[in-house]
Parts: structure tokens; C-alpha cells; sequence
């Protein structure tokens, strides 16, 4: 046990309680609280497929671009990163996030003409003990604005002009990472 010496603090051991006590605290994963989450991302293969084999949404399988898992594995840990979160790649956690990528193309052309645009699509899924929680569904192909002018503003936040695939998808995984973790922060 403690044994007090002549000169130490009497309500030390009561401030080694509390700290453990707080340390045991804060190192618990409240559920949905911001900590370490894992991320599964993975593509569509089959092109015949025309759900989503998690939450059963429509989808429409287009070309999907060799690297890109890596790119939305890329962002997704940076975007972990500037909310101060662990990041970890796979879905042994009680609560993770998968992504299923079916559409991830490359745009043909420049920043200012282009032959055919960039064109994302993904689900992500908050996952909690293999269960489907909440959906974020980002699905765009960049337009121009003379073909719907109410991307106005879109079109200005990008600079009005064309944005490549892994810009597209940094949007989305913006947004899909606010929409899932609002609530939990």
C-alpha cells in the first residue's frame, strides 16, 4: 500500500485516484465518441452490380480509376489527421467506416476545356458491430455551367474551373466525414 513519509502531501493519494480514475476515463471509446476509427475502403469490380451490398441503394457501376482506393485512403486519412483522430485501415473495430467506390473517373482535357469530365461516386457507411448506421451517398459528374446554371456556386468555389477526380472526390469525402462524425465530435 502507500505509506506516507514526513513532508509528502496527505491528499496524494486521492490526486492518483482522480488521475487514473480520469486517464481509465478519457481512454474509454464512448460510442461514436472522436478517437481512433478504422476505415475499409474498397471498389466495385463487377459492373453488373447494381446495389450497394450494404445498404442496398442503387448504384451505378462506370470505370473506376487503377489507384483509386489509394487516393480515397489518402484523403480520408488527411482529413483524420486535421480532426486530430487515429486512423487505422480495416473494420476489427466495433465501429468503423466503409467505403464502396463505384465511379471514379478522370477527366479528359485542362483546367479550362475539357473532353469529358471528372466523375466520382461512393457510399460511406458508419458501421457499428457490422450494422449500417448512417449512409452518405456522393455521386457527381462535374457539369458545365452552361448545362445547369445552378451550380453557381460550385462553380465559383472551384474556380471556375474543371476539377480532376481526386479533387472531386476530396469534396466528397469532405462532406461525408462531416455528415457522418457531426455528432460526434
Amino acid at each position: 500500500m502507500f505509506v506516507l513519509k514526513k513532508g509528502f502531501p496527505k491528499s496524494l493519494p486521492l490526486c492518483v485516484l482522480i488521475m487514473l480514475w480520469v486517464a481509465i476515463f478519457l481512454s474509454v471509446n464512448l460510442s461514436h465518441g472522436i478517437g481512433d476509427l478504422e476505415v475499409y475502403v474498397e471498389r466495385v469490380d463487377n459492373p453488373d452490380i447494381d446495389k450497394c451490398k450494404y445498404c442496398g441503394r442503387r448504384i451505378k457501376v462506370r470505370g473506376i480509376h487503377k489507384d483509386a482506393e489509394v487516393i480515397i485512403k489518402r484523403q480520408i486519412k488527411e482529413k483524420f489527421t486535421e480532426k486530430g483522430m487515429g486512423y487505422g485501415e480495416g473494420k476489427e473495430k466495433k465501429t468503423y467506416i466503409s467505403v464502396l467506390i463505384y465511379k471514379f473517373i478522370e477527366r479528359k482535357g485542362g483546367n479550362f476545356a475539357v473532353e469529358k469530365p471528372a466523375g466520382v461516386g461512393f457510399h460511406m457507411h458508419l458501421m457499428e458491430d457490422n450494422a449500417v448506421q448512417q449512409v452518405f451517398v456522393f455521386d457527381e459528374d462535374q457539369q458545365a455551367l452552361s448545362e445547369n446554371v445552378l451550380n453557381l456556386g460550385k462553380f465559383l468555389r472551384r474556380g471556375g474551373r474543371w476539377v480532376t477526380a481526386d479533387e472531386l472526390s476530396a469534396e466528397g469525402i469532405d462532406a461525408g466525414l462531416y455528415y457522418l462524425l457531426e455528432e460526434r465530435e
